[in-house]
């Protein structure tokens, strides 16, 4: 049977509308404007064409009685405008960008005369936003390709939109991805889910290094941050919706070929890598390239990119181990404890004479291929259909301390994939359909040998700098924590309607995603010392087992939503809509459930539900946008929204383990001393549980805003605007409440059958509010820059994923403090300018050169001190201390990085009682940092040309120092040992690159 486009395309549509929907299609833009004679009356019947100059896609419109048109939906590109109607000049506007979720709007003025006469202008895009209420921005392909980048990981750019905070971070608006399973951010490709489905971290997750697991730099068209008041079509999120645009191939051919280079002989040295240590081995090669162009003139084309990264990175490593005299007088059962711990090679420590420094230079891996196709159709003038894929194979090797084999090799696999389909029904009834799949499979192995994997995982000193790896800590033995096999996928759903009605746009839409979250948990053991003395004696503060086979966790998300944005007149737009979402309850594959009651202190039947899900997750957003005079240079723009998180489905992925022919899960305190390692079992106790608030309730966020936008000039913009936001239903830290703390009146827990039951709560609140300050140019006279300034706040009650527990477990309202993610001061500057000719040079040398360049300044992120003890005697050493009256928590001697923390402003709280404390009542150190670039092309003929970079990155070499401990059990509290490192895995000492790009 032959079948034509216009009928494929009509059974595709019917087939993704049948088979189920989603969110709108965030990947497309909208042009909306109104068409004036000369003396400023509307002129209808005016016919509208709009063309995308790459592809000649074109749309045709007829303005309404009001002289007003619609596009609604439109892919991502640059366009020319022509407006024609007797009686006037045709009226040509060329060179318009529309970027993705942008809603431009057009003021065109005809001008009487005959209709074959034509008039051509070219434009650029509106320097305000007056059709939209939504804060955020937009960094384009210019800027992607042309500022500094270390690793080329596009997410680094996020630090150019007001609101970012990405050295040490990234935290925006307040949100973080340090939320595990409440997402404060969002991270999208095309407009389908790029997460690592049950959670959403900026780069590869699971502790692997992958940097490239979106889009490349040369795959990617342009990104757009939704920071606040997204329309209703943006939702499974509380805070930023990052959405990332793939390139579409046009009618001309381009392509690209790549190398980027580095080693440690151009770098500066880490500054606690000091001689005579080596300095750690580097090197870098990222290649590849692209090509995109027409198979089929104005109907088919495709795009394609590759790149590879092959990298050893050296990382410096600083800890503390136990000096060898220590090491003589300790029992047989703890020397292979010791024996795993390098012998020091540095200075005894001052205040605990068992332990020395040892430092040395290590190399992390990773392997990298990264791939995007992507083939758009253009079957007739109405129809659209495009399918991208793109993926990532990585191999990650990792140190995460000093003693035997503690890296982790990670092997992991990412697969993104887009089908999409846009039908124009008629010219103001669009219909949006799409399937996207998600799948990501990483094995995150606790350590490189099997003898080491099978150790006890052996801590000193709590507090948590020692499970992530914070150098100057007491070093651990054995395994990291969480020994994974992980293979998850998400299968994505979209349907989107969009109708243009008189004044109003409207958009309705429904989303279905389906979470599938499959994990095994391989057995591992761990013993936790509160201090030397108690290693020692070999009286550890507590032992635990746990793990469970491979479980599958399942979830389905709905959601639907209707936007309405009303131009009420040519100066007020009103943006309207509700979302509404419903989440199923998890489930398990195989029915492997049981839920804790704490009515009844005993364990749900198998398989019983474990939740009620909440059904009334309405988010009415309204937004307004207001430019009051003629020339629509200021406007006025604010609102509110409710923005509801999904309920992950591996949020109770910890719940099969309650079953005993499942997995194991036994914790027991004060076990007795004089156990052998590695065999612990005989010391291991009472079953321990994880728990699900059965009423559930979804985190959300209140957003509201106001801003004023004012164009300055022809090409700048200045923005000043407050930001605010209050979140509800939060998740504690430490994954959950502590249901079952011991009663330190008897000794015993509530529920003595079991030790530690940890409660999954959503009970704790969040709050941010933020000046926000931004001035921009666009290209212009060879020149173009940004910057913004952030004056913010953000208080929660420990909401972070892995930060330290509550101390006390039933008071979690006594945690709230300045957010782990708190930066007061926030500046950013960013710069691109193409240097004139170079007078008395031939061209090839004194022409095509370009500086350009990001500065970060931001304060420091909060310290929370700890006491490192159980002075209550709850069974969890989460306690702070007491504040010392009338001492300044800061020292005479004030030296960063060794001595930022007074040690004498504190005292150990006595027993019986918790310290008074606060959490996060320091700062820590203040980061700055430049990176620079300097590029030449060389044209080689005609479209063709090379490209030459030089990049620098923290060009002055400025220590950016990591928080200090905050332990006070451990002898390096009040010092940073380590430097922060960039969002993709970089340190920050300063570092140099080179690369060679063939453009044509």
């Amino acid at each position: 049977m032959n079948v034509s486009g216009k009928q494929f395309a009509w059974v595709l549509s019917v087939f993704l509308c049948v088979s189920g929907s989603a969110v709108a299609q965030l990947d497309n833009a909208s042009i909306l404007g109104t068409v004036f004679d000369s003396s400023g009356a509307a002129i209808p019947g005016a016919k509208v064409s709009i063309q995308n100059m790459g592809t000649s896609a074109t749309v045709e419109i007829v303005t309404d009685a009001n002289g007003n048109f619609v596009a609604p939906v439109l892919p991502v590109g640059t366009y020319r405008i022509t407006v024609s109607v007797s009686g006037f000049k045709t009226h040509i506007q060329e060179g318009i960008p529309l970027s993705v979720a942008d809603r431009i709007k057009l003021s065109i003025v005809l001008t009487p005369g005959e209709i074959t006469q034509e008039i051509t202008v070219q434009s650029d895009a509106p320097l305000v936003q007056t059709a939209s209420a939504t804060t955020g921005g937009v960094v384009g392909t210019q800027l992607a390709e042309d500022l500094p980048l270390n690793g080329r990981a596009i997410e680094d750019l996020m630090v150019l939109i007001p609101g970012s905070v990405v050295l040490g971070g990234p935290a925006i608006n307040g949100g973080s991805d340090g939320r595990l399973f409440q997402p404060g951010l969002k991270y999208l490709v095309d407009g389908g889910d790029s997460s690592q489905i049950d959670s959403d971290f900026s780069y590869g997750g699971y502790q692997s290094a992958a940097r490239i697991t979106r889009l490349s730099v040369d795959a990617l068209d342009e990104f757009r941050m939704v920071t606040g008041l997204g329309s209703a079509e943006y939702g499974q999120s509380t805070g930023t919706v990052v959405n990332f645009i793939s390139k579409s191939g046009t009618n001309e051919f381009h392509g690209s070929l790549f190398e980027f280079f580095r080693n440690e002989k151009l770098d500066s040295r880490n500054y606690f890598n000091k001689p005579p240590d080596r300095k750690p081995p580097f090197r870098l090669n990222q290649f590849g390239g692209s090509l995109g162009g027409r198979i089929v003139r104005d109907k088919l084309f495709f795009f394609g990119t590759y790149e590879g990264v092959r990298q050893r990175l050296g990382v410096a490593q600083v800890a503390l181990v136990f000096t060898q005299a220590f090491r003589d007088t300790l029992a047989p059962e703890l020397q292979p404890v010791a024996a795993q711990m390098p012998l020091p090679n540095g200075p005894v420590s001052q205040t605990e004479p068992r332990v020395a420094q040892f430092s040395r230079a290590v190399s992390n891996e990773l392997k990298e291929d990264t791939w995007t196709w992507k083939i758009d159709y253009l079957p007739t003038s109405k129809d659209r259909i495009s399918f991208r894929h793109s993926g990532s194979d990585s191999f990650t090797k990792t140190y995460f301390g000093v003693s035997q084999d503690q890296f982790r090799p990670i092997p992991s696999v990412k697969h993104l994939a887009k089908l999409s389909y846009t039908r124009t029904i008629s010219p103001r009834l669009l219909n949006e359909a799409s399937l996207a799949l998600n799948r990501l499979s990483p094995d995150t192995r606790s350590a490189g040998s099997d003898a080491v994997r099978n150790f006890p995982q052996v801590t000193f000193t709590l507090g948590g700098a020692v499970t992530f790896g914070q150098g100057g800590e007491l070093g651990t033995v054995g395994p990291a924590t969480f020994d994974l096999l992980t293979d998850n996928t998400a299968y994505q759903i979209y349907d989107t309607l969009s109708w243009v009605k008189g004044r109003h746009q409207l958009k309705y839409g429904t989303q279905i995603v389906r979470n599938q979250d499959n994990k095994a948990v391989l057995p591992q053991r761990f013993v936790y010392f509160l201090n030397i003395d108690g290693f020692a004696a070999n009286a550890p503060f507590g032992v635990q087992t746990y793990g469970w086979p491979r479980v599958g966790m399942r979830g389905t998300y709905y959601a639907g939503f209707v936007q309405d944005d009303i131009q009420v007149n040519k100066s007020l737009t009103i943006n309207a809509g509700l979302r509404y979402q419903y989440d199923t309850n998890p489930t398990e594959s195989h029915g492997r459930v049981a839920n804790f009651d704490p009515t009844t202190g005993t364990l749900d039947p198998r398989g019983t539900p474990m939740m009620k899900m909440p059904k009334t997750n309405f988010g009415p957003r309204f937004g307004f946008a207001f430019a009051p005079t003629e020339s629509k240079r200021t406007v006025f723009r604010g609102g509110f929204g409710l923005y509801f998180a999904n309920l992950n489905p591996a949020l109770p992925q910890f719940i099969p383990a309650n079953l005993l022919d499942v997995g194991q899960n036994r914790f027991l305190l004060f076990p007795s001393s004089g156990f052998p390692f590695p065999d612990i079992s005989s010391a291991v106790g009472a079953q321990a549980l994880f728990a699900q608030q059965r009423d559930w309730q979804g985190s959300y966020t209140e957003q509201w805003n106001f801003n004023i936008q004012q164009a300055v000039g022809q090409t700048m913009t200045l923005e000043v605007g407050y930001v605010g936001n209050r979140g509800l239903h939060l998740l504690p830290s430490g994954l959950g409440q502590e249901l079952n703390p011991v009663n330190p009146a008897t000794g015993q827990r509530r529920y003595p059958s079991f030790s530690t039951i940890t409660n999954e709560l959503p009970a704790l609140n969040s709050n941010y509010n933020a000046l926000q300050v931004s001035f921009g140019r666009r290209l212009a006279n060879r020149l173009s820059f940004g910057t913004h300034y952030t004056w913010s706040h953000s208080f929660d009650e420990n909401t972070l994923t892995f930060a330290p527990a509550a101390q006390n477990p039933d008071d979690l309202r006594g945690e709230y403090g300045p957010a782990d993610y708190d930066v007061r001061h926030n500046l950013v500057f960013y710069y691109s300018y193409q240097l004139p000719a170079a007078p008395g040079l031939p061209g090839w040398l004194g022409e095509g050169w370009q500086v350009n360049g990001i500065t970060g300044m931001r304060a420091g992120f909060p310290v929370n001190v700890v006491c490192g003890c159980d002075s209550r005697g709850i069974g969890a050493a989460t306690g702070r201390p007491n504040i010392v009256p009338g001492v300044s928590l800061r020292p005479a001697n004030l030296d960063f990085p060794s001595n930022q923390v007074n040690r004498n402003a504190f005292s150990t709280p006595a027993p019986g009682t918790f310290g008074n404390a606060g959490r996060n009542l320091l700062s820590g150190p203040s980061a700055y940092n430049w990176d620079f670039s300097l590029l030449k092309s060389f044209q080689v003929k005609e479209h063709q040309s090379l490209k030459f970079r030089a990049e620098m990155f923290n060009i002055f070499n400025t220590p950016q120092f990591a928080n200090p401990v905050g332990n006070l059990a451990s002898p390096a509290f009040g010092g940073s040992f380590a430097t922060i490192g960039t969002g993709s895995g970089f340190g920050s000492n300063r570092q140099i690159q080179f690369a060679l790009k063939y453009l044509f």
